[in-house]
């Protein structure tokens, strides 16, 4: 019988013990306990390599391959060998879970990318155009081999049509994604720890990542946990990969060199992933069972009765931003070059305070360049000098945020 994790009721607040699935079979029945959600969540898909030298998701569902080879050769066993090692297919029963590896082009050369940044390439009108490019290419050409597009926008839309094309699809951009949650492994050259992403509005995404940031915190016994919360974008709009599932959601976890796999930042990864997928888990037993008594949402309006901490992207002020970034200036020969680097006293700080005339970058002539206050007199800093960001077309800069709560019933932001 699968085993997880839930909270008792004696000592601390969220103080754990071990329970089996059978505890919830079993549990009295004394009325239905209300639930942030109506059906099940059934489908999750993982993926790791949308950027592909960040091996850490890789390496994650490869392990998650070998842990479903491992069950399906047990599964009739009685005599399998205990292991620490968590299996998702043994503790998450109620969820069918399957992998993609994204970029594979990319995993294989070691590269961020082949062409472009893929993980901007989901917007519906990325989508279309390369649909529409794509079909006039070959029908010129007869060779489907031979386009203009670049790798990342034929991959994506390949992506996207495998999930059964929710943004492009017959039913106008309005269709129905064949997976439920998509969860899309990241790794950060910044010091950003472990950080859940999502978008503002997704109660059910809101309510796992509180979940998920106060069991790795109080379980597992890290301290730099943190949430990130997008700005409110309709589905069709948004640019990430996991965008083409009914409920998208990322971890990103650093700092890591890229093209490295290290055995703390795979432990990290797990713990988020492993303590997103106990919540939906639980949260499905709890409606078939129709729990009564203290739910796993009881228990999360107890901790956060106030809204959960969480940091938001600033509003965009330049043209091309997709959130706040303070762009570097790059040379003349190479966008992908800064002219100015960033300043030793911001290094490894991220979600600190940057004040206006504080040190910003220093330049090739040795000056240093204060921060000018365009985002206000005092922001918060995020992805602080990451690998990625180097890049032109996934945006040259450092993240700027703000600290803020929301409430995991409606995802929404409430005054921090």
């Amino acid at each position: 019988m699968a085993a997880y994790w839930r909270w008792g009721m004696c000592g601390s607040l969220f103080s754990w013990r071990k329970q089996t699935t059978s505890d919830l079979y079993h549990r009295e029945e004394r009325g239905v306990a209300s639930s942030l959600f109506s059906t099940p969540v059934k489908t999750v898909t993982i993926s790791g390599g949308t950027h592909g030298n960040e091996y850490t998701g890789i390496w994650c569902i490869k392990a998650i391959e070998k842990q479903r080879e491992l069950f399906n050769a047990n599964a009739e066993a009685t005599d399998a060998p205990d292991t620490k090692v968590i299996n998702v297919f043994k503790e998450y029963p109620s969820l069918s879970i399957d992998t993609l590896l994204a970029n594979p082009k990319a995993y294989m050369a070691n590269r961020r990318f082949i062409d472009t940044d893929m993980n901007r390439e989901f917007s519906i009108k990325k989508l279309q155009h390369t649909t529409e490019t794509y079909s006039e290419e070959n029908d010129a050409s007869c060779d489907s081999s031979q386009t203009s597009l670049p790798y990342e926008s034929i991959r994506a839309k390949e992506i996207e049509s495998m999930f059964g094309a929710p943004k492009t699809g017959s039913t106008g951009g309005d269709g129905d994604a064949n997976s439920d949650i998509v969860i899309d492994l990241h790794t950060t050259t910044a010091n950003m720890g472990i950080t859940l992403i999502f978008t503002e509005g997704d109660a059910l995404m809101s309510a796992a990542a509180a979940y998920a940031l106060h069991k790795c915190k109080t379980e597992y016994g890290y301290e730099n946990v943190h949430i990130l919360l997008l700005p409110k974008t309709e589905k069709n709009h948004r640019t990430h990969l996991p965008s083409v599932g009914k409920h998208d959601f990322t971890i990103e976890v650093g700092p890591t060199p890229q093209g490295v796999i290290r055995h703390d930042i795979v432990e990290q990864t797990e713990a988020a992933l492993h303590s997103l997928l106990e919540f939906l888990h639980i949260s499905n037993m709890e409606l078939e069972n129709k729990t009564t008594g203290a739910t796993v949402l009881d228990r999360l309006r107890s901790a956060f009765p106030n809204g959960v901490p969480c940091y938001q992207s600033a509003p965009a002020v330049g043209a091309k931003e997709l959130h706040g970034k303070i762009q570097w200036p790059t040379l003349d020969d190479n966008p992908n070059f800064p002219a100015a680097m960033v300043h030793k006293s911001l290094q490894d700080r991220d979600y600190q305070p940057l004040r206006t005339g504080d040190p910003l970058f220093v330049g090739l002539d040795g000056a240093v360049i204060p921060y000018d206050g365009s985002y206000g007199d005092e922001v918060l800093l995020m992805f602080v000098n990451e690998g990625g960001y180097y890049y032109s077309s996934s945006g040259t800069g450092i993240g700027v945020a703000v600290f803020s709560r929301y409430d995991f019933e409606t995802g929404n932001n409430v005054e921090a």
